[in-house]
């Protein structure tokens, strides 16, 4: 499996993974020793969450994009892939704290806002390179954190904020649905584009 290692080498999947990993261990190890609450609200895990997916989204492009478009390699099925196998490695360790006092939870919100804010990452590295994909999570969820941005019983208000909405809220899981899909499915045919060949050019 040679070709594995040098395709997570290059794409720096090793150091997403660290990163990710340490966010969740950081939170929760903080919630632990400074608060008495037992659940990680959802203000706490989008936040986590969104850190999580700024650390895999350098990982959505390669250095090469000419590699990444030539039609002798299968992209489409590991790009498909790549976005699947960062959701699991971004939700593992949210999920390995339900067994102990302080807990990413629920579950529901944890699924949600991972498959919502994946899916719009990839859909700004289809759109605007992977450099780039972590503007829009990054800016959704620092709005949504934000108090006026609460739990609400108004569609409009519950996409707008749908990372803080509670377990159970249709228009916020369905929003995050489509975020989702839509992500994958950009990233999945598309890929990420091509940069101007400066911008690609070995430094001199």
């Amino acid at each position: 499996m040679r070709w594995l290692r040098l395709y997570l080498r290059s794409r720096r999947v090793g150091l997403a993974l660290a990163i990710s990993t340490a966010t969740a261990a950081l939170v929760w190890l903080l919630v632990l020793v400074y608060s008495d609450a037992g659940t990680i609200d959802t203000r706490g895990v989008s936040l986590t969450v969104m850190l999580a997916v700024a650390a895999f989204a350098a990982t959505l492009g390669g250095a090469d994009d000419a590699l990444d478009h030539t039609a002798s390699i299968n992209w489409p099925v590991r790009r498909a892939a790549h976005l699947l196998l960062a959701a699991a490695a971004i939700v593992a360790p949210l999920l390995l704290t339900t067994v102990t006092d302080v807990r990413f939870a629920p579950l529901e919100v944890v699924l949600r806002n991972t498959a919502g804010l994946l899916g719009l990452t990839a859909l700004g590295a289809a759109l605007l390179g992977a450099a780039r994909s972590w503007i829009a999570p990054l800016t959704w969820t620092l709005t949504s954190v934000l108090p006026f941005l609460g739990p609400s019983t108004k569609p409009a208000t519950q996409v707008a904020g749908w990372l803080v909405q509670p377990a159970g809220t249709t228009a916020a899981t369905a929003f995050a649905a489509v975020l989702a899909v839509t992500g994958l499915v950009a990233y999945t045919v598309w890929g990420c584009p091509r940069r101007p060949a400066a911008e690609t050019a070995p430094d001199r």
